[in-house]
Formats: C-alpha cells, sequence, structure tokens
C-alpha cells in the first residue's frame, strides 16, 4: 500500500487542535490562541496540508492591497518538514492569490531562518528590505516578495530545463 499523498484543503474548526500544535511548535514566542483567532479572519486563505487524517502543515494569506497578497503564516510540523510540504503550501497560496488577480506575494522571515530564507528564495522570493527589530525578541526580519507571473514561470522553466530526478539536465 502506497503511503498517504499530502493534499491541501481550506481549515475547518475541526482542525483547530492541530493548528494549536503546530503552532505552538513552530512559533514559541506568540499564543497559539490569539493567532488561530487571527487566522480564522481569513478562513478564505486558510489552508491546510494533510497526509491521511493527520493536519501536518498550514499557511495563512490574504490580500494586503489591490495588487498584492501577503503570506502571514507558514508552519510544517518537524516530523513532515523537507519533505516538500512547505512549497506546496507556498505553491498554492500564491495560486490562490493569482486567482484573485494579484501581482504580487509578501512575507517576513527571521534573519536567522536560514531554511525558510532558502526555501523563498528558491521558489522565487527576494529579499526587498529589512525591517529592524520586527520579532518580539528584538532580531529583525527580511520583507521578501515575489511576482506571481514570474513564480509560476519560473517553477515551469525549473520542471521543462532543471535537473532531472538522476541529476542529468534535461526534461524531467
Amino acid at each position: 500500500m502506497l503511503p498517504p499523498q499530502p493534499f491541501i484543503r481550506r481549515y475547518h474548526p475541526d482542525d483547530k487542535y492541530s493548528i494549536l500544535m503546530l503552532e505552538a511548535e513552530a512559533f514559541d514566542e506568540r499564543n497559539p490562541y490569539e493567532y488561530l483567532s487571527f487566522y480564522e479572519v481569513f478562513h478564505d486563505g486558510f489552508f491546510v496540508c494533510t497526509l491521511g487524517n493527520d493536519v501536518v502543515g498550514f499557511i495563512v494569506g490574504y490580500m494586503l492591497s489591490e495588487s498584492e497578497g501577503h503570506i502571514f503564516s507558514l508552519a510544517v510540523s518537524k516530523f513532515h518538514r523537507n519533505q516538500g510540504i512547505a512549497e506546496r503550501l507556498v505553491d498554492h497560496i500564491c495560486t490562490y492569490f493569482l486567482l484573485k488577480g494579484l501581482q504580487k506575494a509578501s512575507l517576513e522571515v527571521r534573519v536567522s531562518n536560514k531554511p525558510a530564507i532558502n526555501l523563498y528564495t528558491k521558489l522565487g522570493f527576494s529579499a526587498a528590505w529589512i525591517e529592524s527589530k520586527y520579532y518580539s525578541d528584538g532580531e529583525d526580519g527580511y520583507v521578501m516578495m515575489a511576482n506571481l507571473n514570474f513564480y509560476f514561470f519560473r517553477k515551469e522553466e525549473i520542471k521543462i530545463f532543471g535537473k532531472g530526478k538522476n541529476g542529468e539536465k534535461g526534461v524531467n
């Protein structure tokens, strides 16, 4: 039997406990109950990733302006990291933004969070500026931006001309 495949869907109130657990695991500096209440305000842009019956990640985004979507929060269970789940969630919210007619996406990330910075850079986001002392502990944050049309063009280009499964160049 094949293992379950990641599936992304909208948040449902039944996911509340799982989201609280992921929030507490990923963000130790904030109150998960307060943030869940905030996320639920943006229910239209609140998506979860499941493996079988388990919620293993989530992403929350909203329309910041007539042209920009903002990724407010992204978390993946520590047991399911480095499996492409975060990338799938970012792809999903960027598709959601594009379908809403938005042209760009933004997010903030701690300057010390190298794995997240590497992921976002790989996906076509680039650091636009630094917000000094952005986080509650005084750490600076990068504001990263992506042009959504370029985001998807780049992903398709990588799929066609990127490295194949065995490292060879060419069509995957």
